[in-house]
């Protein structure tokens, strides 16, 4: 059930012209940096902005009807519960309004996400984690046909972050609920993303699949220098992340022209040497191909010098297991 749109919306000097497509069989990431428009496109899919276009869900035109009635959900950073209704309340509020031959049950809703013991806590009474978890499950008591989530995991760190990034992933998978989520952290893009729409002045730069698209040029200017790199899939590394895809930063792989032996990282991959390009820095940026995928290396003039790093030439990338 792909969720497209071509919409335009000035908002004074802003002005949001966007065609998309996200696919219904994966999570699509909507990924750029702060003021580019990914809230405001998220409002617009959900109708609580109006804006100039098509939106259509499954080949139905959603635009022209009101928001509760698109079959689609909308998770707010903040979470935005109800504060003077207990958790099972927040989630029933949803529940009663979803299609009755859709509805799942409440307290199977809390199983999953793991919050059976807070139902009749008031929401107040809950740490940032928990609830981030009770807006899920009201989300997911609503049976939206598809599901927007506006940088949900924002206000989380750390494990209780990459833990939150792990239910996403479980919730779309055990409820086959097609998502949007916005982003600008490009490891947690990696760790969910199939499809990937990147926004910047509110306008798409780039779209396609993550691999692929995270891969083009117009896609990596969005990112800081010192998050240039390549999503390698979760498998082919050793890593206590997880997720679908690992993005792997070029100042994290470290290369050498002959395999190492004995030696303390848990990461090896050889591959072959696609190109060297200068950066304006004064480094060199190495694109190394291996059969875990394409994989980048930012070194030193006098480093690809002294190693002989030139198109064709084999090398092999090092990357210790807690840099991911």
């Amino acid at each position: 059930m792909t969720l497209s749109a071509d919409i335009k919306l000035e908002l004074g000097s802003f002005r949001l012209a966007a065609k998309i497509a996200a696919p219904g069989d994966g999570i699509t990431v909507l990924f750029g940096p702060s003021g580019g428009g990914k809230s405001t496109l998220l409002s617009v899919l959900a109708g609580l902005r109006r804006a100039n276009g098509t939106i259509q869900l499954g080949g139905h035109r959603l635009d022209k009807r009101p928001p509760h009635l698109r079959g689609i959900g909308l998770v707010f950073q903040d979470a935005r519960l109800f504060p003077h209704l207990s958790v099972r309340q927040n989630i029933a509020y949803a529940w009663k309004r979803a299609p009755e031959h859709k509805r799942p049950g409440i307290e199977e809703v809390a199983k999953f996400f793991d919050i059976s013991a807070q139902l009749d806590r008031p929401v107040t009474n809950l740490s940032g984690g928990e609830k981030s978890r009770v807006a899920l499950a009201r989300a997911v008591a609503a049976a939206p046909d598809f599901l927007l989530l506006d940088e949900p995991f924002a206000a989380l760190d750390g494990q209780r972050r990459r833990a939150f990034i792990r239910v996403l992933a479980e919730m779309h998978c055990n409820y086959r609920l097609p998502m949007m989520v916005v982003t600008h952290n490009i490891d947690d893009a990696a760790a969910l993303a199939t499809h990937l729409v990147a926004l910047k002045d509110g306008q798409v730069v780039a779209e396609g699949s993550f691999v692929d698209t995270s891969r083009m040029r117009q896609f990596q200017t969005l990112l800081d220098i010192a998050d240039i790199g390549t999503a390698i899939p979760a498998t082919s590394l050793r890593s206590s992340h997880g997720g679908r895809s690992l993005w792997l930063r070029a100042d994290q792989v470290l290369l050498a022209a002959e395999q190492p032996r004995a030696i303390s990282a848990r990461n090896v991959l050889e591959g072959e040497v696609r190109a060297v390009t200068p950066e304006n820095e004064g480094s060199r940026l190495v694109e190394l191909e291996t059969k875990a995928g394409l994989v980048l290396s930012r070194v030193t003039p006098d480093a690809a010098d002294e190693l002989g790093l030139e198109p064709g030439k084999r090398a092999w990338a090092l990357v210790k297991a807690h840099a991911l």
